[in-house]
């Protein structure tokens, strides 16, 4: 049998062949059209995405950019505004004020003039020279919580008074012994702790002695006790009321 034998067919065998085929192609044809049709919808689907996202971050740019815009606006307005009011004060404070006028200094003590060491407010501190602001509150707060001062010297202890400082105001200074006393068998433990004079050991000590005897009759008794030192005698006696 020779090998052309094997390409004859018979004519319905031709014909099935020939359906075959077209078939065949038919299909190639088909899901080359399909396939493309896919990608291109694929292709739509990505663009439809990115127009999405560039036209949100265009809109979030122009929301920025107006957002900056009526703040920047307004901080203009803002400094005008402040100009407007600082030169108007300005004109106001120097409108008819004469050239040679000169404005009131702060009233001060003078030599031989003195203030109250207790019954005095921060203004009236204020006029001893060398006192500021500062300095009459640290004074009013501490004379405060003595409950007064006893005397002059008692000014050494408020920080930021040194020898040389005290020496220049003591001279404006006059004690008044109004000063209030501590009811020692009286006070309860916080009150009595809130005397500058009295630490925890001490209170704690006073409030043992008194429920061991009693009223304490004397500042004898309280300087027998450990926790007082002469010293601490010394600044709380004249405080003590028995």
């Amino acid at each position: 049998m020779r090998w052309k034998d094997f390409l004859y067919y018979q004519k319905g065998e031709k014909l099935v062949v020939i359906l075959l085929l077209i078939l065949i192609i038919l299909t190639l044809v088909l899901n080359l059209i399909l396939s493309q049709r896919r990608s291109n919808d694929i292709v739509f689907t990505q663009n439809d995405s990115l127009i999405k996202v560039f036209d949100e971050f265009q809109r979030n740019l122009k929301e920025k950019e107006n957002r900056a815009f009526v703040q920047q606006n307004q901080e203009i307005s803002f400094v005008q505004e402040g100009k407007y009011k600082s030169s108007t004060a300005q004109e106001l404070s120097t409108q008819n004020v004469p050239d040679n006028y000169s404005f009131p200094k702060a009233e001060k003590l003078t030599a031989g003039e003195t203030i109250s060491l207790n019954s005095t407010d921060t203004a009236q501190w204020k006029k001893i020279p060398g006192i500021g602001s500062s300095f009459a509150s640290r004074i009013i707060k501490y004379r405060k919580s003595l409950g007064g001062f006893v005397s002059v010297e008692q000014l050494r202890e408020i920080y930021g008074v040194d020898s040389e400082m005290f020496s220049r105001i003591s001279p404006y200074i006059q004690a008044d012994g109004n000063f209030k006393k501590i009811q020692i068998n009286k006070l309860e433990f916080k009150e009595l702790l809130s005397h500058p004079y009295l630490n925890y050991k001490q209170v704690q000590a006073i409030m043992n002695l008194r429920k061991k005897k009693g009223n304490i009759s004397s500042v004898d008794e309280l300087a027998m006790l450990d926790e007082f030192t002469p010293d601490d005698i010394f600044r709380v006696e004249p405080y003590l009321e028995f």
